[in-house]
């Protein structure tokens, strides 16, 4: 089963990085990118514009405005190694992903040259913005992927995705909801690959039901409860009058089931 999802299994990673004498810096309004000195100008200046029309999408695509612009000192940073190799070496992301983020830090750590870098940077920006919006420590880790996955795969085609899975929810072969808002990165990583293009597709679900069974509108306000310090659950009861998990997923097994 051929999943376009599995491009974006990479992030919210912690990484360090380092400064040297072998790299150089572009600027642009929002971002710093940081590489090294190997990497052909005429690709920086693609991603820093690539950056900078991203950065206005997921913005305006759920009403994220901050009160604190990317600007000057506060401009995020994206930092491209030379190859995956130093990728993994230098900024300690994992070896199996596309791009890791410090997301409080906003930092994008990345390697050149990719397919599909577009969804892979949509993808990691829409996590360092909409952590920063809704202003959360803790949030459970399939509306933060969801969220991502949804922006880097608007534009796509995903007839594929939709069918594999009605398939899993028909069958019951999906991960339960009680178990999904449960899941963390570091137990999601251990899982068999077919777990994880689960989790994330699934994820990625949640967001397109609430988008299209309601609306925009619902989504913007259950995403202004949260940055307002409700809980995910009294969101969802504010926003769409759905008061626990249980009834989240029998609402959305019954719409995939369609």
């Amino acid at each position: 089963m051929k999943i376009f999802l599995r491009i974006l299994i990479f992030s919210l990673f912690f990484c360090p990085y380092v400064y040297g004498a072998d790299v150089k810096e572009l600027y642009s309004d929002h971002f710093i990118i940081v590489s090294d000195k190997s990497i052909e100008e005429e690709y920086l200046y693609k991603v820093k514009d690539m950056a900078e029309d991203y950065y206005k999408v997921v913005t305006q695509e759920f009403n994220f405005i901050r009160n604190d612009p990317w600007l000057w000192k506060n401009r995020a940073k994206i930092f491209v190694a030379k190859d995956r190799q130093e990728y993994v070496e230098k900024y300690n992301c994992p070896s199996w992903s596309n791009a890791c983020v410090d997301y409080q830090s906003k930092m994008i750590f990345t390697y050149p040259q990719q397919e599909n870098f577009s969804s892979i940077l949509s993808h990691e920006l829409t996590h360092i913005i909409f952590r920063e919006y809704v202003g959360k420590e803790q949030l459970p880790l399939w509306l933060d992927e969801g969220v991502a996955v949804y922006v880097a795969s608007k534009y796509a085609k995903n007839e594929e995705n939709f069918a594999a899975l009605k398939q899993k929810v028909i069958t019951g072969k999906y991960i339960k909801f009680s178990e999904l808002n449960k899941i963390t990165l570091d137990e999601l990583k251990n899982k068999p690959r077919d777990y994880i293009d689960t989790f994330y597709l699934e994820s990625f679900s949640v967001i397109e039901f609430l988008i299209k069974k309601w609306s925009r509108y619902n989504l913007d306000n259950f995403f202004k409860f949260l940055k307002e310090g409700y809980s995910v659950r009294d969101s969802l009861y504010k926003s769409y009058g759905i008061r626990t998990l249980e009834e989240l997923e029998k609402q959305w097994n019954g719409f995939y089931q369609k």
